[in-house]
């Protein structure tokens, strides 16, 4: 008989068949499966929430619950995103109100800021939330040039968009550095600043660390076509011509290839290397099985997406 793990943190035997009961630190690591781990969390708003009968609310709801699960377990949080009003790492910062790990001076939530966005944070955001957050703010490519590192540089043509998806880029690769574990939902195919759209260059980053991987697909976006290409199926995402239709991120294509050639945009290789790996490949990083994987990627069912993602990150992380 297959031994069952418990996830719930409540134990249902009496103790008679034991010859030693449970100490408190037995206890503890069972409350604190993930203390000393640190989950990113990767999301954005798509395009077509409303097409599959959601909203933002789900999308966050989603994200509420997945972080609320892993700060009560004791894990970290991290995540790259700017500090707009309303948006998800907001919402982030609400949450480190409710969840402390006892004896543990370890920082809750990581925020990794690219620049020059990292020049949106002020003394005043530092100063009331240091004691919650890690700000790490990332600076450019040694390879790049830039100016003025205290001017902000905005998004517009040529040129600045290079060196924003550039700096972008450099900020996921260092915020996958400190990560244990990735959870993808959402994650908008348009409208972006980087090289690829955020989720999916935050996927393929992950895939390189080979990290314990979890696709919520149920809501749209980059998540979602990342869980059809595993199911064989068309996807626009990965067809280079369909994403470099848009005449601006077309000229950036072009200049980003000509400017860092030895990291090109290709949609193709990043199709191969995703068709290569399967859901074998997927279950193989985040010790669920073929099937516990295919549920997590379509169930619209928050708590039955908890269950998966803590399933096989006790999986993984169990002594």
């Amino acid at each position: 008989m297959t031994d069952h793990i418990n996830i719930t943190n409540q134990s249902d035997d009496s103790g008679s068949v034991n010859d030693i009961v449970l100490t408190s630190n037995d206890r503890f690591e069972r409350r604190f499966l993930l203390k000393d781990k640190r989950i990113g969390v990767s999301i954005s708003e798509c395009e077509d929430l409303e097409e599959l009968g959601f909203d933002i609310n789900h999308l966050r709801d989603a994200m509420i619950e997945t972080a609320k699960y892993t700060l009560s377990l004791g894990g970290a949080l991290a995540y790259g995103g700017d500090l707009r009003n309303g948006g998800f790492t907001e919402l982030f910062f609400d949450l480190l109100n409710y969840y402390n790990v006892p004896d543990s001076n370890e920082e809750r939530f990581y925020s990794y800021l690219a620049w020059p966005l990292s020049l949106n944070l002020t003394k005043e955001q530092r100063a009331e939330l240091i004691t919650k957050v890690t700000f790490i703010p990332v600076d450019p490519p040694s390879d790049i040039e830039i100016k003025d590192l205290n001017e902000f540089l905005p998004p517009s043509k040529g040129e600045n968009q290079y060196l924003w998806a550039r700096c972008l880029t450099e900020m996921r690769e260092k915020m996958n550095h400190s990560c244990d574990a990735r959870v993808f939902l959402g994650g908008k195919t348009s409208g972006f600043k980087g090289k690829y759209p955020g989720v999916l260059e935050e996927f393929v980053i992950a895939l390189n660390k080979e990290q314990p991987i979890f696709l919520i697909g149920a809501f749209g976006g980059v998540t979602k076509q990342i869980v059809a290409l595993l199911e064989d199926k068309d996807t626009s995402i990965f067809d280079q011509d369909y994403m470099a239709d848009n005449e601006e991120y077309q000229k950036l294509i072009t200049l980003f290839n000509q400017n860092y050639s030895e990291k090109p945009v290709n949609y193709s290789e990043i199709k191969e290397v995703i068709n290569k790996l399967g859901w074998e490949g997927i279950s193989l990083l985040n010790g669920l099985t073929l099937s516990q994987n295919k549920r997590l990627a379509t169930t619209p069912h928050i708590s039955e997406i908890i269950y998966l993602i803590l399933l096989g990150l006790t999986q993984k992380f169990s002594s």
